[in-house]
């Protein structure tokens, strides 16, 4: 039946498609500004990144240099090749190949990585908060918190989704995350952007199209996922921000504007993604995280509100 509406939602111009999606924004729409509390954020005077926060809420996105030292950041990887060697620590992975799997499974995983990246897009980490506990300190970095609190305008801000992924090139086409779209599991949603090895053009940076949180063009509900020849008909090829980065730095980006990881063309990109918003999102699963007393540093009675979403494991 899926199979059936899906052609002919694609003969009919997608009308199933733009009521579902248009159903959806307005929805998130609706609920951010009835559960909105506006509490007045001030900037504080020794606040660092004010022209930074003048050009996110301009163009959708920023690019903060030099944020951690590249040890910190190779310990990170090392801890994600750590744990990606171990099954039972990834989530499930789709194979994208057109073989007779739909998903990464315990005996094509054992034959290695150099092996099954042939076949899929990328490996992410299950509850990356509970597996590395260094990445939970990292979300609660004041810095992130307080570019959050001022971007929204409100003191009520919360952690509300994590991903620890690797993507690699192959010769798959690009798809799912590696086409532009627009996250609707919140109205508004900021995610950072940590790269834990350096990314040039051919590793797959984060792209973004600038002001795309503000404009949307007329019919984009039409469907979730676009090619880029859309995009750039619509934006323009100069409205696209493409992340290269070093070690280190950050992108931040509201990602209700359209935007996608670019396919690579060698290598691989390994990243953190923190979301933070104003509420939970929209049909997504909690974010896990341990009992507050078992993570190696003293989390505060504030930032325990900042994970007033999250799941702790029993």
């Amino acid at each position: 039946m899926k199979i059936i509406i899906k052609k002919l939602d694609s003969k009919f111009f997608n009308i199933f498609s733009l009521i579902n999606y248009t159903f959806i924004d307005l929805t998130l729409f609706f609920n951010f500004y009835l559960n909105f509390k506006k509490t007045k954020v001030y900037l504080k005077d020794t606040f660092p990144y004010s022209d930074e926060l003048k050009t996110l809420k301009s163009e959708g996105v920023i690019k903060i240099k030099k944020v951690y030292n590249s040890s910190t950041i190779r310990e990170l990887e090392k801890e994600f090749d750590y744990l990606k060697d171990n099954f039972k620590n990834l989530s499930r992975a789709k194979i994208e190949a057109k073989i007779n799997k739909k998903f990464l499974d315990e005996q094509f995983f054992s034959k290695g990585e150099k092996y099954y990246k042939r076949f899929l897009k990328n490996i992410q980490i299950n509850d990356p908060f509970i597996k590395a506990p260094q990445l939970l300190k990292i979300a609660l970095n004041q810095t992130f918190i307080d570019i959050a609190k001022n971007y929204f305008n409100t003191d009520h801000i919360y952690i509300t989704g994590v991903n620890f992924r690797r993507s690699y090139f192959n010769h798959l086409p690009a798809s799912d995350t590696q086409m532009y779209h627009r996250d609707r599991n919140s109205y508004k949603i900021l995610k950072v952007f940590i790269y834990l090895n350096n990314v040039d053009e051919d590793i797959g940076p984060f792209q973004y199209v600038l002001k795309s949180h503000k404009k949307w063009p007329l019919l984009s509900n039409r469907k979730y996922r676009w090619d880029d020849d859309y995009i750039k008909k619509i934006y323009g090829s100069k409205s696209i921000f493409s992340a290269t980065s070093s070690v280190g730095d950050i992108i931040i980006a509201d990602t209700t504007g359209f935007h996608k990881g670019k396919n690579l063309n060698k290598r691989y990109r390994t990243m953190l993604t923190l979301n933070y918003s104003t509420f939970a999102e929209k049909e997504s699963k909690k974010v896990k995280i341990k009992k507050f007393e078992s993570y190696p540093f003293k989390i505060s009675d504030e930032q325990k509100n900042i994970l007033k979403y999250t799941s702790v494991e029993a």
